[in-house]
């Protein structure tokens, strides 16, 4: 782990708890972790490092603090400096990285690919006498079914547009680093790490890598619905997905009440406003329904930034102020920010 990369972290700006940062990376999913992932847009690198140990943590973090590119004081919060600012200024940008999203399964989907490209090459020379890469049911079964949902002229063709398709929408450097992967009839792919510039650190590697597959993963989701491609990976990204948040998510359109809501998962208040806390971070979220008039009229008398709003501080004024209500207002507000500036 490079301690450049935990600082650029802390490029937001703002003093923050190191001790939340640390429980992101391992991957721990409470609506806290990630609340503090989307408030500094930290969100693409949860559970990136899930063998990351505190110790290794809190070694780099205090190491950062002794150069004086963090600031940190006795609660354990952390800021960056000004000469942190200047070092990760000429930091790599990983530009696609979506943790959160897509690392659960980002391996298995890119080897399920390059499975499915070897199987269909050996399969548009009608040659059986190869060694599969791929020699689990996980794998064989996915393309086994796929295969066999249209003509074999039909699917080689369509899979050969696909692809066309996808490393159109890719940069050339891109394109090249996933097709010198693939295996086919009379072609044996390179690995990742033979493509990749041998001068890079591990860590390097390991990130750019992601970076590139989480990109590619993009692309194939923006193919139209009726594609093959993205009708193989649908499986395998939904187990990305926290399934009890979307079986509450489904619930939204039939405009229940949190109570009725909880009722109707079988869940505990809490639980069901947690689950509404995530959906509302990464989809569309009918905010109105859940923000009262009087909480909307008593936010809308504090400034930005959003971030720096204590919770504790402003009950003080308002006794009956809630924390759910709260929650959802920063993360509006956050959005339609976030909105304007791209």
């Amino acid at each position: 782990m490079k301690p450049s990369f935990i600082l650029a972290l802390f490029q937001h700006g703002y003093k923050v708890r190191t001790s939340t940062l640390y429980h992101l990376l391992k991957g721990k999913r409470t609506s806290s972790v990630l609340l503090y992932g989307f408030f500094y847009n930290n969100l693409p690198f949860f559970q990136l490092f899930p063998e990351l140990s505190e110790t290794q943590y809190n070694k780099i973090i205090n190491e950062l603090a002794e150069k004086h590119l963090l600031r940190l004081n006795s609660n354990g919060d952390a800021q960056i400096t000004a000469k942190g600012q200047q070092v990760i200024a000429s930091n790599q940008q990983y530009m696609w990285l979506d943790n959160y999203r897509l690392g659960r399964t980002d391996e298995a989907i890119w080897r399920l690919l390059q499975f499915t490209v070897q199987v269909v090459s050996q399969l548009s020379y009608s040659n059986k006498h190869y060694i599969p890469l791929e020699q689990s049911p996980l794998y064989q079964n996915q393309v086994k079914m796929y295969i066999k949902s249209m003509p074999k002229a039909k699917l080689i063709e369509r899979i050969k547009q696909e692809w066309q398709e996808i490393f159109s929408a890719l940069s050339t450097e891109e394109a090249n680093f996933f097709a010198r992967q693939f295996s086919g009839y009379k072609q044996i792919g390179k690995t990742s790490f033979q493509l990749l510039d041998m001068e890079n650190k591990a860590f390097d590697r390991f990130l750019i890598k992601k970076d590139r597959i989480h990109h590619l993963l993009k692309v194939i989701q923006k193919l139209p619905n009726n594609s093959f491609l993205k009708e193989l990976i649908r499986p395998l990204l939904k187990q990305n997905e926290n399934n009890s948040m979307n079986e509450t998510r489904k619930y939204l359109n039939k405009h229940f009440s949190l109570d009725e809501l909880a009722l109707q998962r079988g869940v505990k208040r809490s639980t069901v406003q947690d689950h509404l806390l995530e959906v509302a971070l990464t989809n569309d979220f009918p905010f109105e329904r859940f923000i009262s008039n009087e909480t909307v009229n008593f936010l809308d008398n504090f400034k930005p930034p959003y971030q720096e709003w204590d919770y504790r501080s402003l009950k003080q004024t308002k006794p009956e102020f809630d924390y759910f209500e709260f929650r959802l207002y920063q993360i509006q507000k956050m959005k339609e920010e976030r909105d304007k500036s791209r």
